[in-house]
């Protein structure tokens, strides 16, 4: 069987004002960019959390049990990856970031929810799926209807 490999370790989130510009040539951009668009998709999520629930069981729950997930500074594959999402939402919250993400409410929503423990334990449940999948319907469903109204000339009132 062959070792599931963790994110590379990141620095600590930065704040929107020394955050450095998009490269869109450099992999490492393309790569976080295809990353944080795919947790939009809830059946993705779902994903993640089947075949590799080492990632996001909280920190409690991992540090009450040992095993190969933890590195020789003791953090587990959990807070790893808890730290490498923070990374990635405190760049792609930022306007020089989201404007390349092509479904921001969705993705910029994940990756909010990902900082929670109990999000990141509970999304394994298929109802916790479904409704992020009836919030992107409802989402979509607004957003044509927002659409066509601009289209007639008509104006949407907001929510």
């Amino acid at each position: 069987m062959a070792a599931q490999s963790t994110p590379p370790a990141s620095p600590t989130p930065q704040t929107s004002s020394n955050l450095p510009p998009p490269a869109q040539n450099d992999p490492r951009f393309e790569m976080e960019l295809e990353f944080v668009l795919s947790l939009s998709n809830p059946a993705y999520l779902s994903h993640l959390a089947l075949t590799y629930p080492h990632l996001l069981t909280p920190k409690s729950e991992s540090s009450a049990r040992k095993s190969s997930s933890e590195n020789t500074l003791g953090d587990s594959e959990a807070d790893q990856f808890a730290r490498y999402l923070a990374y990635l939402y405190a760049y792609w919250r930022t306007p020089e970031y989201s404007q390349y993400l092509t479904h921001p409410g969705a993705t910029l929503r994940a990756l909010e929810l990902l900082q929670q423990d109990a999000f990141r334990r509970d999304v394994i449940m298929p109802g916790v799926t479904q409704a992020l999948e009836r919030i992107d319907d409802v989402a979509m469903d607004n957003q044509a209807l927002a659409e066509s109204g601009e289209a007639h000339g008509i104006q949407a009132s907001p929510p």
